[in-house]
């Protein structure tokens, strides 16, 4: 019996041990894959000061031809690039391309901008023979130029697959590119690579634009700024160094917004069209507004449909249309006198629109339904009372009613209280209240997604106050019916300002009459400046993860 139990002591403590084993390397290969995520936040950064260019990187590199005895790359022809067609026979032709080559990592399919929407950028598909991940490296000689890196997003459990297809963007015009591919493990452990090289031509905006730090020491967000120059028709890509690194084709004028999620871009390539782009530069959705002159502003639903603000002889309207084409349609059409300047993006088949005259917020909604009413107005209810719609005004600064408590018996109107009349209190006296000496003649609206529900929704937007511009935070509650002023402080003398504030807390200031713009912490403190070389309809930062990059 003796003999019995000391075996089972001994098979325990080594039971106990071998747990104990396993606990630390799974903690140890947590850790691992934790180090992994930083590792690869910061890599996509564009804020290391990795450099992975050598000596030897020049003659070791495979070079992209698109033409001669060496042509590794296929052409595309010109066409009407901004078409669901054009694209769907642009995808028919890489889809008989990879068929008939069967491409691997040592030979893959490489095509030049084969959708003919993101000039100087190439096409990669190839297969592996076991689950992999992709990481491309943009590296130049100037070393003053951190490397451009990004992961792949292939949409697989862990990032991990044996088809790989991409884009790979960021080359800086006019220099020579290196661009190094390389397959990685679920651990971000290195198993294969290859380099190759690329001149790119130089573009009209400037390949580098002066920056300077703030007094902010965070770091700025993951994350590329969308420029729209005036009289440019080119979407133009900054890192956060300042760093051309692309753009994206126009059939003739971009408008001033760029929406992305995480499956498309959304953006306007000429004076009535919308389009919207996949992760590899397929257009898989045209609006076409007809019937009108000009898109003012629009917004999308992230479904199939667009809505546009427009003006028609005297009178402004917000049209409909769909991605998938049809006719143009009426949604809403302003009183005489009102002037709306822009539209926020939709939640739930609702919209905001800002207006100069009378000055306020109001939104409208089912968009989508026979007759889309508007659901509430935040404005002072004197701007709006020559109006049909002053009884939907939320006035933030005007007094509130309020309901007595059983606590206020002893006051001297505890017989209102007790049958329970309302009573109007005065609204705290704070230093700022919503719409008090705002103009928002060049107000632009941008929706806080991760802050909004579609009963609370926070806008942000710049108003011109005082000869000062003013930076906004404005929530709105549309079951209680109040509007409650979250920020409100100076950021610019002059000019048309826009504010795009990151779920985080980082905000986007952009100046596009001065042609600056600035990213700022959660404090609202300068993170760094940027100075472009003239004025934007706009500047809108993204980071495509989701979309195009593993996050």
């Amino acid at each position: 019996m003796k003999k019995i139990l000391k075996i089972f002591i001994i098979i325990s403590i080594l039971m106990a041990a071998g747990g104990g084993a396993a606990v630390y390397f799974l903690s140890k290969g947590g850790d691992e894959v934790s180090q992994f995520d930083s590792r690869r936040h910061l890599d996509q950064s564009d804020q290391e000061d990795s450099h992975a260019y050598r000596f030897e990187t020049d003659s070791l590199a495979t070079e992209l031809s698109r033409e001669g005895e060496n042509k590794n790359v296929m052409n595309f022809d010109d066409g009407d690039f901004f078409t669901v067609a054009y694209s769907k026979s642009s995808r028919d032709r890489l889809d008989r391309l990879i068929r008939r080559s069967n491409p691997d990592f040592e030979k893959p399919l490489i095509a030049y901008n084969p959708f003919g929407t993101l000039p100087n950028t190439y096409y990669f598909y190839f297969k592996t023979q076991s689950p992999c991940m992709v990481r491309y490296t943009i590296t130049v000689e100037d070393e003053k130029i951190p490397d451009h890196i990004r992961y792949i997003n292939n949409g697989n459990t862990k990032n991990l697959g044996t088809e790989h297809e991409f884009i790979v963007g960021g080359l800086i015009p006019g220099m020579r590119n290196y661009i190094v591919l390389e397959l990685l493990d679920g651990n971000g452990s290195h198993r294969e690579d290859i380099t190759y090289k690329v001149d790119v031509p130089d573009m009209q905006s400037p390949t580098r634009i002066q920056h300077e730090r703030g007094k902010s020491d965070y770091r700025l967000e993951n994350g590329l700024f969308f420029l729209l120059p005036k009289n440019d028709k080119y979407i133009y890509f900054y890192d956060n160094n300042g760093t051309l690194r692309g753009c994206m084709n126009t059939e003739s004028e971009h408008g001033g917004r760029v929406y992305a999620n995480d499956s498309h871009v959304i953006y306007q390539t000429a004076g009535t069209h919308v389009v919207r782009l996949n992760r590899i530069g397929q257009v898989e959705g045209v609006a076409i507004f007809t019937g009108i002159r000009q898109i003012l502003d629009f917004a999308y639903d992230d479904y199939e449909n667009v809505f546009a603000l427009i003006q028609n002889g005297k009178r402004y309207q917000v049209v409909r249309t769909s991605m998938k084409g049809g006719k143009t349609e009426l949604v809403y059409t302003f009183e005489k006198g009102m002037k709306p300047t822009s539209l926020s993006s939709v939640v739930s088949g609702n919209l905001y629109v800002s207006l100069s005259n009378p000055m306020g917020i109001m939104r409208i909604d089912g968009l989508l339904s026979e007759r889309p009413k508007v659901k509430l107005v935040v404005g002072l209810k004197k701007d709006w009372k020559k109006t049909t719609l002053k009884k939907r005004v939320i006035d933030p600064t005007a007094p509130k009613k309020k309901k007595k408590t059983e606590d206020d018996k002893d006051k001297k109107d505890d017989k209102d209280a007790a049958s329970g009349e309302a009573v109007e209190v005065e609204p705290e006296q704070k230093k700022d209240l919503p719409l008090v000496g705002w103009n928002m003649n060049e107000s632009v609206l941008s929706l806080v997604r991760g802050e909004s529900n579609g009963t609370i929704d926070t806008l942000t937007f710049a108003v011109d106050k005082g000869r000062l511009i003013h930076a906004v935070k404005l929530q709105i509650d549309s079951k209680k019916k109040e509007a409650k002023l979250l920020f409100q402080k100076e950021t610019e003398f002059d000019g048309k300002v826009f504010v795009q504030w990151d779920p985080s807390g980082h905000a986007i200031v952009g100046n596009g009459t001065r042609g600056t713009y600035e990213e700022r912490d959660g404090d609202f403190k300068v993170t760094r400046e940027f100075t472009y070389s003239s004025g934007f309809d706009g500047v809108w930062k993204h980071s495509l993860e989701g979309m195009c990059f593993y996050p």
